[in-house]
Order: structure tokens, then sequence, then C-alpha cells
């Protein structure tokens, strides 16, 4: 029996997502995405526990959105804490940090920052995703050049 490779497994489910793209219609649905997610969780907050209804929420984020981001945080923060990587190193003051996290997250909601969200808008046809993409691949290649400077 073959060995199953992550690269045959990404192409079978890229296969996948494209086929139930073309079938059904351009989903509301996107990956695994900090920043979809967190809308969605704030979302259903406003909405349900407050009553104000403030934000839209997709439909794959009706049933339980705190579950993914909360799984992300403890997730990220064991995979931390094992490797001996908690808490990490600071690139500036507080304030510095929520401005720019903020940014990040403003940004992947206007500009599709989600990879693998990306990535399947530009399977569907999306050609704007894939001005998306190039400034995506500019932003990690400028972020790492910015860690190489004056990173620890």
């Amino acid at each position: 029996m073959s060995r199953i490779t992550p690269v045959t497994t990404g192409i079978a489910i890229g296969i996948l997502a494209v086929g139930a793209q073309w079938l059904f219609d351009e989903p509301q649905a996107y990956g695994i995405c900090v920043a979809c997610h967190g809308r969605d969780m704030l979302g259903w907050i406003f909405n349900n526990l407050l009553s104000i209804s403030l934000m839209d929420v997709t439909t794959a984020g009706l049933s339980a959105p705190i579950l993914t981001p909360l799984g992300i945080l403890i997730g990220a923060h064991m995979a931390a804490r094992r490797n001996n990587i908690f808490p990490g190193h600071r690139s500036g003051g507080q304030a510095r940090m929520f401005l720019l996290g903020f940014l990040v997250m403003v940004s992947a909601l206007l500009l599709a920052g989600c990879p693998l969200r990306l990535l399947l808008r530009i399977a569907y046809g999306d050609m704007l995703a894939i001005f998306g993409l190039i400034w995506m691949v500019a932003g990690i290649v400028g972020g790492i050049a910015v860690l190489r400077r004056w990173g620890s």
C-alpha cells in the first residue's frame, strides 16, 4: 500500500474544494482564519448575548463561533509551551503591538487575508484574488526582512 503524503492530500482537498464550488456556489465558509472566526465570534456575542444586531454572521459561524478562536488560542499556547518558545519575543510596546495586530486583522478581513480562502477564490476564478496573493507574498517577504533586521 502506498503512503499518502501531505502533497497528495493537499491536491485531493484542493480538487474537492474546487469541485464543491463548481457544483454549488461560492461558499461563505472559509478556512482556519483567525480574523474571520474572530469576526463571527464577536458578531455572535453582540447578536445573541448582548441582544444588539450590529453584525451579520455567516452561516458557517452560527453554530459554535466561539470554539474555533478559543481552540486556536489554546492550541497555539500549548504548542508554544511544549516547544519552549513561550512567551516569545516582543517587538515593541504594548500599544504598538496592539495597533499592529489591529491593522493585520482589519487588513485580513478587507483583503481576504486567509491564505486558504484566497487560494480557493483563485481556483474559483476570482481574478482580484491573484492581486491579493501577490500582495500577501510581498507582505510575507517584507515581514521576514523586518524580522531579520530588527528581530531577536
